[in-house]
């Protein structure tokens, strides 16, 4: 079993280094096609479609079609996260003995999934208001754009760079800290329509009992049951997949093995 997780993970920390590399601001871009929108409307103008919209449109219609494997393997900022917390659990199990994976309890990573919420509908008020111009200099994800395009961010930049530190400084605290808990795009996604086929399930009566281990390895803490409450939250890292004993974890229908 810890073969395959092995395998998973440098399988899928492959493709998230090709996409850091090769197309590091396609989250960015996604959002910015969003807030085009929403500018539009905030000037009183005709929304027109632009290049913004097209990596838009093209994330939300994979999104649908096969859930948020771009948040899992393709999203720049959240690799980012991933590198931050992968480099904290191996310092804290080589240098202070602590192997067991570290994180907030599940109550609270519930209960903070909700601010990316709050965060998305601030910033579209803020455009239609004419506010978020007020809010220039301030976006971490515009500090994170720079600094991957090798160019250092400008003074006006100071608070974007400060909220950037910080950023990095939750990832190190929890897994997918940015994801879960603050990305604007994140709550976009999460709230898409994902079909059937396309969500993780497996069926109760071949787990093992009291066996746990898929929601204990998940970062959101989810119950792998399909289409439930909390499945948009999903980033279909395939985690679960990999720790399960009895390989009863996989997207699209339920087979009973008995």
């Amino acid at each position: 079993m810890k073969k395959k997780q092995r395998k998973v993970r440098l399988i899928r920390a492959a493709i998230q280094l090709i996409f850091f590399i090769a197309a590091p601001s396609l989250f960015s871009t996604a959002f910015a096609g969003i807030k085009s929108i929403f500018l539009a409307i905030g000037g009183q103008q005709s929304v027109t479609w632009n290049s913004f919209l097209d990596i838009t449109a093209l994330l939300l219609i994979i999104t649908i079609l096969f859930g948020r494997h771009f948040c899992g393997y393709a999203c720049a900022f959240g690799s980012l996260g991933d590198a931050l917390y992968e480099l904290t659990a191996f310092i804290r199990a080589k240098c202070f003995g602590k192997k067991k994976k570290h994180g907030y309890p599940e109550e609270w990573v519930h209960r903070l999934q909700k601010v990316k919420y709050v965060i998305l509908i601030f910033l579209l008020l803020s455009c239609i208001t004419g506010f978020y111009s007020k809010l220039q200099g301030m976006s971490p994800w515009d500090v994170f754009s720079m600094l991957t395009t090798g160019r250092l961010p400008k003074s006006t930049y100071i608070a974007g760079t400060v909220l950037l530190i910080l950023i990095m400084v939750g990832m190190c605290t929890q897994e997918r800290f940015f994801c879960q808990f603050l990305c604007p795009m994140g709550a976009v996604f999460a709230i898409m329509p994902i079909l059937p086929g396309a969500l993780f399930k497996r069926n109760r009566p071949n787990c093992a009992p009291k066996c746990t281990l898929c929601k204990k390895r998940c970062p959101a803490h989810l119950d792998i049951d399909g289409d439930t409450s909390h499945s948009g939250e999903c980033i279909c890292c395939h985690a679960c997949t990999a720790v399960c004993p009895r390989k009863n974890i996989h997207a699209g229908t339920v087979i009973d093995k008995n």
